[in-house]
């Protein structure tokens, strides 16, 4: 991986591809004749230190002043930003009629600070056990999964093609099958196997925010292969 400094056009780039990607959502809104891009970062109070670490990182890559709402009602933490120029370039790119796809345009999430939010996001470590011949229990290697439910089954695959690109990680779908509305449904799940998960885990991991939350969502990984901080690109993550 070629460092890249925190102020680049890049990770920039790579950070606002992520959340969309992930949690956040977005659209076009018309703002004085001049189109611009509204997009919305929320997540639940217990996540709240991570809706805080992105309204810092956002704002200071973007030189911007960015406000956290707090609803005890509705347990959200979430903040809006809207822009013209990158910000509604990037929502063109990854929306079709009015809903989130992922396009070839995901070749510009080339920085591991967005694959590092939508981890944050979407994905999850799995704790697989097993038993020992004499009844005692030991866990397997940490497993990465990613809930890419929204998007169809291109989408998924543009996105593991992608993923394999940047890191050497190969995934595969699983699908999920859940009835709604009485209907049943489909939908792509992403895994990676022990061996693929390590090599995700450290293409990211100096990219995964400091913060309580996310250091708990992600403590099996970090106790199985640490969580590097060493470096120059660790810088504000805390």
């Amino acid at each position: 991986m070629t460092p890249k400094t925190l102020e680049s056009v890049s990770n920039k780039r790579s950070l606002i591809i992520g959340t969309l990607l992930g949690d956040a959502c977005s659209r076009r809104r018309d703002s004085g004749g001049r189109m611009k891009a509204e997009y919305i970062i929320l997540h639940s109070l217990k996540q709240a230190d991570l809706v805080e670490w992105k309204a810092r990182e956002i704002g200071r890559l973007y030189g911007r002043d960015i406000k956290v709402n707090y609803n005890h009602t509705w347990d959200r933490a979430a903040f809006y930003v809207t822009q013209n120029g990158r910000l509604r370039v990037i929502h063109d790119w990854f929306h079709r009629n009015g809903k989130k796809v992922i396009t070839d345009k995901i070749r510009f999430m080339d920085h591991p600070a967005g694959l590092a939010m939508l981890l944050c996001d979407d994905g999850s470590i799995r704790q697989r056990k097993k038993t020992h011949k004499d009844g005692s229990l030991y866990y397997l290697s940490p497993s990465i999964t990613i809930a890419t439910h929204c998007f169809d089954r291109g989408s998924v695959e543009r996105l593991l093609q992608h993923i394999e690109l940047l890191c050497r990680a190969k995934g595969y779908i699983n699908p999920e099958r859940r009835f709604r509305a009485g209907t049943l449904v489909e939908y792509n799940r992403v895994n990676f196997n022990s061996e693929n998960s390590r090599k995700l885990w450290e293409y990211v991991e100096q990219w995964i925010p400091g913060v309580p939350s996310m250091l708990s969502k992600f403590s099996f990984a970090i106790e199985r292969y640490g969580i590097d901080r060493s470096s120059d690109n660790s810088r504000g993550l805390d």
